[in-house]
């Protein structure tokens, strides 16, 4: 299965440490990799239906981007397919705007039944997979919300969103979603592993969905929750702000 990377920090910081570990240890993951950054406010990522590890060595796109990457929040995925073909177009993150903002979007699991899902709004994701609608379940909730709804905060519209999602269409969902500023995160059936102050790693917060983390360090299991419909996470700067399940 997929796996997510995050990194969160009050400065710009490179993950030339940890996004290597990440991809060697996600390495049984082999239908593409993407990394996604902002620069001034601009979404940028770069992606690839590669292998991010093949014949004892890292992507070489991947590990150049690892060392020269530098911004206060990156996001990092590695694929396993489980819907969509194996190609540059259907490798995460994703870009797409919404309440007044870029957004960028990592998914890792499957939801076969939102596959079907079409979008009212544009742009349209290009990939055919459940990740991709997701993605734009998402955005198409915020969309319609904010001309009724505009000074509704953006935690309880999202909240609103994925319970409608979870009820609508049924999977297993785990996800990234960053406007440059802050993480939002969302797990309905695998853990995250969070480090912070790291002294092998980068010093700032890092979020994993790989089992045993990153490092031999204390990594903190955050679980998906028994019942409740999912753990909703939020991270500013280096700092966990919410961790809390997410009431269907």
């Amino acid at each position: 299965m997929c796996d997510l990377f995050a990194l969160s920090a009050a400065q710009h910081y490179t993950a030339a440490t940890s996004l290597p570990l990440f991809a060697v240890r996600g390495r049984q993951n082999v239908h593409g990799w993407g990394i996604g950054f902002f620069r001034h406010r601009v979404p940028v990522v770069e992606k690839s239906g590669d292998q991010v590890f093949a014949d004892g060595r890292l992507h070489v796109a991947f590990q150049r981007l690892a060392r020269v990457v530098n911004s206060p929040i990156i996001l990092a995925h590695i694929r396993y397919k489980t819907s969509g073909q194996v190609d540059e177009c259907h490798a995460h993150p994703f870009v797409l705007p919404f309440w007044g903002q870029s957004w960028i979007f990592a998914h890792n699991g499957k939801a076969p039944a939102i596959e079907p899902y079409v979008s009212s709004h544009t742009p349209v994701l290009e990939a055919a997979s459940d990740s991709a609608r997701t993605f734009e379940f998402l955005r198409d909730y915020f969309a319609d919300a904010e001309p009724r709804r505009p000074k509704t905060p953006f935690d309880v519209i999202l909240r609103e969103a994925l319970v409608q999602l979870l009820q609508l269409y049924p999977g297993k969902y785990n996800f990234l979603l960053t406007n440059g500023q802050v993480i939002w995160a969302f797990t309905n059936h695998r853990q995250f592993l969070m480090l912070k102050g790291s002294e092998k790693l980068e010093d700032a917060l890092l979020l994993t969905t790989i089992e045993e983390g990153l490092s031999s360090e204390n990594w903190q299991k955050l679980a998906a929750g028994e019942g409740r419909g999912g753990r909703l996470l939020l991270i500013a700067g280096g700092d966990l702000v919410l961790s809390a399940d997410l009431l269907p």
